[in-house]
């Protein structure tokens, strides 16, 4: 028995790869566009945080605008269950944004939903929608 402990694997998050450690890889990938290399890495890397998965999320809707309803339906949820108290109008800002990427205004709506996801910030800006 203890031999066979020798050779369990390491954790999936611990491990390095050839091009170094998993979330390393992810943002490079990212980065770069890469959206089968950005989900390998984000498969290796583990739990991502609400961040990563944004940047995923916003990588996929470029890439893959119908896939990215669904992705963009879990982020929703996840960002709702981690924000304390979320405000209706937060979440409605959210979703708006959410649905706008992909499109024309992509990049707007990724810099909101960067600032929106956030930990709480003081005084509760809702600057990026005026």
């Amino acid at each position: 028995m203890a031999r066979l402990a020798q050779f369990r694997p390491q954790e999936r998050s611990a491990h390095t790869t050839s091009q170094g450690h998993p979330r390393a890889a992810f943002r490079r990938a990212i980065e770069r566009g890469n959206l089968v290399s950005a989900e390998l890495e984000a498969r290796e890397a583990g739990r991502l945080d609400l961040g990563e998965a944004l940047e995923l999320t916003a990588l996929v809707a470029l890439r893959d605008r119908p896939r990215s309803r669904r992705l963009a339906g879990r982020w929703l949820q996840r960002w709702l269950e981690e924000r304390p108290a979320p405000l209706i109008d937060e979440a409605v800002m959210v979703a708006g944004a959410l649905a706008a990427l992909g499109g024309p205004l992509h990049a707007e709506a990724l810099a909101a939903l960067r600032q929106l996801q956030a930990p709480e910030a003081p005084g509760r800006s809702l600057a990026p929608f005026g």
